[in-house]
């Protein structure tokens, strides 16, 4: 009671700030009018909003070229962990017929997305306060693009990197549907992706590897085999403000190959796997600084 209104956590920039039951939340505020929604420490940004653009630079935009991948146009789509509708905001935008549920299971991430990132305005499209995985068990819809992005970023909840999940995950995908997640990485070490990539490949025919970033990977998979040609060659179907992606994909792209064993319920060493990679990249004195994709406004 005795700190001072909007001084939870004082720093530059901040123009909204308030606790859940489940994190600290906080919107900040740049120069050029974007804005951010981070939680916690704020290591990594959650969510992004530019006034002028649904495009942001960051790993959100790469799920909106995977929708021309797929064999029939997109029509529903589920977002687990929507936070203040990035991705949401964007498929609205260039898939404007599809439809979008969105789970988030913190409603004042929910409430901060309608108020600063765009979230009450986007169109076809319903927001679910749950958890992702109870979400899931209590659907009966199918999908057509699942997209995976629950993750407090370096960090995934074990449950949601389990063979377990990706069969119920796999259960409401359409016959020839997709299902897209973000994963942590560091520069030419990529374990946890290959790691959540072999569990993925227990599930699914075939596993790729998108690495347009540094520090993240976008792994994609469908419930039926595809070939190389055949992505690449759909991906340039992409919207023309997408294009500049399109380069990234094709020389950046690769299969999977599973090794070891995959993670169960029982067995997920999620955070062990993050902790090695951020204690070895510190060791060599790197730091943690990202640069955007080519997208960026």
């Amino acid at each position: 009671m005795a700190l001072p209104p909007g001084g939870i956590k004082r720093s530059s920039g901040v123009i909204w700030e308030g606790e859940s039951q489940y994190s600290y939340v906080r919107v900040v505020q740049y120069d050029d009018g974007s804005r951010a929604l981070q939680e916690n420490e704020g290591i990594a940004d959650q969510s992004l909003w530019y006034p002028h653009s649904v495009l942001t630079g960051g790993y959100w935009d790469q799920f909106e070229l995977l929708p021309r991948l797929l064999v029939r146009p997109l029509r529903n789509v589920l977002i687990l962990g929507n936070a203040g509708g990035t991705v949401s905001r964007a498929l609205n935008h260039f898939y404007p017929l599809a439809h979008v549920d969105g789970v988030e299971l913190d409603p004042l991430v929910t409430s901060v997305g309608r108020r600063f990132f765009g979230l009450r305005t986007t169109q076809n499209m319903r927001t679910v306060t749950a958890d992702a995985r109870v979400f899931l068990e209590t659907t009966r819809r199918r999908y057509d693009l699942i997209v995976v992005d629950a993750y407090r970023q370096p960090y995934i909840p074990f449950q949601l990197a389990t063979q377990e999940f990706f069969r119920l995950v796999s259960d409401h995908l359409t016959a020839e549907g997709l299902v897209a997640l973000n994963v942590a990485a560091i520069p030419r070490d990529h374990r946890l992706a290959e790691e959540v990539g072999t569990t993925l490949a227990s599930v699914f025919p075939q596993v790729w590897r998108w690495t347009a970033l540094r520090f993240s990977d976008v792994l994609f998979a469908f419930r039926s085999s595809r070939s190389r040609t055949d992505l690449v060659r759909r991906a340039q179907l992409v919207p023309l403000p997408l294009r500049p992606l399109v380069p990234l994909f094709r020389s950046e792209l690769t299969q999977i190959h599973p090794h070891g064993a995959a993670w169960t319920d029982d067995r997920a060493p999620v955070e062990w796997t993050t902790d090695r990679l951020l204690v070895e990249q510190i060791a060599r004195g790197q730091g943690l600084d990202e640069q955007p994709l080519p997208t960026q406004p």
